[in-house]
């Protein structure tokens, strides 16, 4: 059986509130995380890192940023992982620098690399503060260039809030990345691996300039695409994103946040099962 060389998790669109604010689209952001990050716990040391990209808050308070934190970092922490970051359209850089980095408060962009053994995970800020679309600065682009001209053993994982897709929901494609052409020629025949996102509230999958891209399904609401017209409906249908990396190749799977388990089979019972199934396929 093939093993990944590299397993990462996913979280995105958090969009969390101080105790006792009212829940965003009547949801309780806070309760949804900390299910899914038990989802987390059972992939175990499995991953080696989580990456969180972006609407950590609702309203980018400190408040809201200090509980973020107190949720996330102890389980992260019980696995052995680094916690990467990434900003939304709904967080402060400010506020996001100090109380959630410890650095010092800054309106500039939050980028960054983090290495995980020979992995890279490079880490760009899309939004403009103050509105809802996203945008990179030619400056942002000439970093990451500068950044990719090294290929790394693993390669690259590209994070940021704003998809380079175009999307199925009227409302995400109103707020979209807006520069994605200027993303796709500074990353085109770099060892970028699998771009990560968020924003929409869709979970989705393409390419740019061949290179996959996830948008990964939220912890705060989900959008329906299947409405008509521009009309907006948003379900509870929480998830978490599994990007497993491979020697030749990567697997992304979203798995369900706090759904109705209809079954459930032991390992000693499945095991001899998959053994008789790798054995018909020829798989050894």
């Amino acid at each position: 059986m093939t093993t990944a060389t590299h397993t990462l998790i996913q979280l995105t669109d958090l969009h969390l509130v101080a105790e006792g604010d009212d829940f965003p689209g009547g949801v309780d952001t806070a309760a949804l995380l900390e299910r899914a990050l038990r989802t987390v716990l059972d992939v175990g040391a499995a991953a080696g890192a989580l990456v969180v990209t972006g609407d950590l808050a609702e309203h980018g308070r400190p408040e809201e940023y200090r509980r973020v934190r107190a949720i996330v970092e102890p389980v992260a922490d019980r696995l052995g992982m680094p916690v990467v970051y990434a900003a939304g359209n709904h967080d402060n850089r400010e506020a996001f620098r100090a109380h959630l980095l410890d650095e010092a408060p800054s309106r500039e962009p939050l980028d960054q690399v983090v290495r995980v053994g020979t992995l890279r995970i490079i880490v760009l800020d899309s939004t403009v503060p103050g509105q809802a679309h996203g945008s990179l600065r030619p400056g942002q682009l000439a970093w990451l260039r500068a950044e990719l001209a090294e290929p790394v053993p693993a390669g690259t994982v590209l994070a940021l809030h704003h998809p380079p897709l175009p999307s199925a929901s009227p409302l995400a494609a109103s707020i979209p990345l807006l520069n994605r052409e200027e993303l796709g020629d500074a990353i085109a025949g770099s060892d970028v691996r699998v771009v990560l996102a968020g924003h929409t509230h869709v979970a989705s999958a393409g390419t740019l300039r061949g290179i996959p891209v996830w948008t990964g399904g939220p912890i705060a609401t989900t959008i329906d695409v299947s409405t008509p017209g521009t009309a907006l409906r948003t379900v509870a249908a929480p998830s978490v994103s599994r990007i497993d990396l491979f020697a030749d190749g990567l697997l992304t799977t979203s798995v369900p946040v706090g759904a109705e388990v209809m079954a459930e089979v032991p390992d000693g019972e499945m095991e001899p099962k998959l053994a008789r199934l790798r054995a018909a396929a020829g798989l050894g």
